[in-house]
């Protein structure tokens, strides 16, 4: 989860720079989490990249919306069918990085489930040995 890229001052150089990340289709690597901070700033990208998500879909509805009333009127624009590409690719690429982070969200919350629950509480890290995917790992109760 990289944001050192992004200029948060200029909203079109912002803009361009959201399009040209999910153009690039470099998706971010799964990881686990390791702390209760880190847990906020999953939820933080999670939530952020869901707006950006729906933002690029009105985006793709609006211009597809524009597009057909133009094929109504005889003025078809090959741009604007070339930018409804560009926006739907966008848009699956932010959908999967929610993904991501929600995966990386649930696997932390199941080693928190798994009886990690005061070390997390407590503010503690987790150790390498334990980041394994305990959505997988066979438990019980009792």
């Amino acid at each position: 989860m990289e944001l050192d890229r992004f200029d948060l001052g200029d909203s079109k150089k912002m803009f361009e720079e959201l399009v040209d990340r999910a153009l690039e289709g470099r998706h971010s690597d799964f990881e686990f989490i390791r702390s209760y901070e880190m847990l906020k700033v999953a939820r933080l990208y999670r939530k952020g990249t869901k707006r950006v998500s729906k933002a690029f879909e009105s985006l793709l509805d609006g211009l597809l919306r524009e597009y057909a009333s133009a094929i109504a009127e005889g003025d078809q624009r090959l741009e604007a069918l070339m930018s409804a590409v560009q926006f739907g690719k966008c848009r699956d690429y932010y959908r999967k990085e929610s993904e991501i982070a929600d995966d990386m969200i649930k696997e932390y919350n199941a080693y928190v489930m798994s009886g990690h629950m005061l070390s997390a509480m407590l503010g503690g890290c987790r150790p390498d040995e334990e980041c394994v995917d305990y959505r997988k790992l066979p438990w019980k109760l009792f």
